[in-house]
């Protein structure tokens, strides 16, 4: 009897915790998505007409065409993953010229 209620009491503490822990979750995500009746404020992609799109990120709107719109991070990472590959490839040619019979 005594392990059950013991038992019984640890579950009804999990519940409870579980309970709590998706309560504040749920506030954490209104807090930083907004509420479910607003349309969402952190970043959205609206079609208008003639091929225009309507960005907005963090509330700011831009309006602009599809082919104007630029990746720079993209294009930042190509760049750079393209100079660390270069470079790492001349540092083994050049390393492995001393290993050369």
């Amino acid at each position: 009897m005594n392990v059950t209620l013991r038992f019984v009491g640890m579950l009804t503490i999990l519940l409870v915790g579980v309970v709590l822990g998706l309560q504040t979750a749920e506030k954490g995500i209104y807090k930083v998505d907004g509420l479910p009746e607003q349309k969402p404020q952190t970043f959205y992609i609206k079609k208008i007409d003639k091929g225009q799109v309507e960005i907005a990120v963090m509330g700011k709107e831009v309006k602009a065409k599809p082919q104007q719109v630029v990746n720079y991070v993209s294009e930042t990472g190509t760049s750079i993953g393209g100079w660390i590959k270069n470079s790492v490839k001349s540092t083994v040619d050049w390393f492995s010229q001393f290993f050369q019979p």
